[in-house]
């Protein structure tokens, strides 16, 4: 197979192109379902001659909602066997819902997929989106009232369920995909799913054929997401700066923002900070944009006040606008880590042990322990300070409080506040910030 295949230009379709980004990797996962064009993802990688490339390792995965997928399943091993590519066929096991059985197929395929990944040691899955899957995802943002960042649409690099994933044919037409698959003699696999107006997908899909006939085109539209996206990483970089120069978190978690400092700022950039602050007080990353917004018209008002936002605690005083996790309000179970062993607890703290640790929530400590612990006052409030983890070894002695390390044994850190350090895993993937979930 050469770069020819397909109905696009060469250049379109070119493996050396479409793969250049991750050419650095030494193992990556290929997603690849059955359908038309996950398959063209894996014909296209086979089809890559770089003398160094990636070693790739397939991913298909049952999901037990069909009949036929152990078949499409088998295929896609056979397939990928034959052309030199090693393949893992998952079992999604178990009771399957009743209702929101795409949401928690999604939610199954990356989570099986990501258990693989962890076990074969590959950090980077690539997918098959497509250009009218970015077109799609536009229209259904915009319905939803979705702002500069999630009608950016789908990134070539981020984060989905916990899984860094790369999507290189996002610039491709799904025609062009099933001319690769049709060029090399293969039969897809078809989900019936697809066509089923039961699902907002569907209907958008078949929304966007009217619309094209208005000149509303996928292409006009995926170009659209990707002059969105450079308007957005622009606004991300001068929300890290703003953050960088107004912005202060102590070893507990707590984050203190200048307020006159946020009330003057553009208004974009004042809902953007917000919105990380909120993230990095709760450990989300997801949170409704209208919120976010009228949160920002009161803290400009004026008024001193106290308001909880999905955990995170936010405090307007004078000069001031605190932020902090809600202790109680999501229960968190404890954590016993190995030695050598990294866990990022509650989204806001990053545990490495070198002595057996257990962690869980502060949640009996009190001002005078934490001054007898520390050697210092507590200078936030008493429900910042039993929302933080405490990690104590195997003897109870306590090692850390949040990142204020006591004894050896352990090192905590805490994820930045910058959009482009939005964890994923062990690597730092491509996200576009936290006002809206991109996913």
């Amino acid at each position: 197979m050469t770069s020819e295949i397909g109905s696009e230009s060469s250049s379109d379709l070119d493996p050396a192109r479409l793969f250049a980004p991750v050419a650095h990797e030494e193992t990556i996962g290929l997603a690849v379902s059955g359908g038309a064009d996950s398959l063209a993802l894996m014909l296209l990688y086979a089809a890559w001659t770089a003398p160094e490339k990636p070693k790739a390792i397939v991913y298909t995965l049952d999901h037990g909602l069909r009949p036929e997928a152990r078949g499409e399943a088998e295929m896609v091993a056979r397939e990928a066997t034959r052309l030199g590519l090693p393949a893992r066929l998952l079992t999604w096991e178990g009771p399957k819902p009743l209702s929101g059985k795409q949401q928690a197929a999604r939610a199954a395929r990356y989570r099986l997929i990501g258990e693989a990944m962890k076990a074969d040691g590959v950090a980077l899955l690539l997918t098959a989106h497509h250009r009218r899957d970015q077109a799609e995802t536009m229209l259904m943002r915009l319905a939803h009232g979705s702002g500069v960042t999630g009608l950016g649409a789908m990134r070539s690099f981020s984060c989905v369920e916990g899984v860094a994933v790369f999507r290189p044919l996002l610039e491709i037409s799904p025609d062009a995909l099933a001319a690769c698959v049709e060029q090399a003699g293969l039969s897809p696999a078809l989900d019936p799913s697809n066509a089923d107006p039961a699902y907002e997908r569907t209907r958008w899909r078949e929304a966007l054929a009217q619309l094209e006939a208005l000149g509303l085109t996928e292409d006009g539209l995926a170009r659209a997401a990707r002059r969105l996206q450079r308007i957005d990483a622009l606004a991300d970089r001068i929300t890290d700066e703003f953050l960088a120069a107004h912005v202060t978190r102590d070893r507990l978690g707590v984050l203190r923002l200048a307020r006159p400092a946020l009330v003057e700022v553009d208004r974009e950039i004042a809902i953007r900070a917000l919105a990380r602050l909120l993230a990095a007080a709760s450990g989300s990353r997801s949170y409704a944009l209208a919120r976010i917004e009228a949160l920002a018209e009161r803290i400009g008002s004026g008024a001193n006040f106290a308001a909880t936002l999905g955990g995170a605690r936010c405090e307007a005083g004078n000069d001031t606008v605190v932020f902090y996790r809600e202790a109680g309000r999501k229960p968190i179970a404890p954590v016993q880590l190995a030695p050598g062993e990294t866990h990022l607890w509650d989204g806001r703290f990053t545990i490495t042990a070198s002595v057996p640790a257990r962690v869980e929530p502060a949640t009996a400590m009190t001002r005078e322990r934490f001054k007898a612990l520390a050697g210092t006052p507590l200078w936030c409030p008493v429900a910042a300070l039993r929302a933080a983890p405490l990690i104590c070894d195997d003897h109870g002695t306590v090692l850390a409080l949040g990142a204020l390390v006591i004894q050896p044994g352990v090192r905590v850190g805490r994820p930045p506040l910058t959009a482009s350090s939005a964890n994923c895993g062990n690597r730092p993937p491509q996200l576009p910030g936290a006002l809206v979930s991109p996913e």
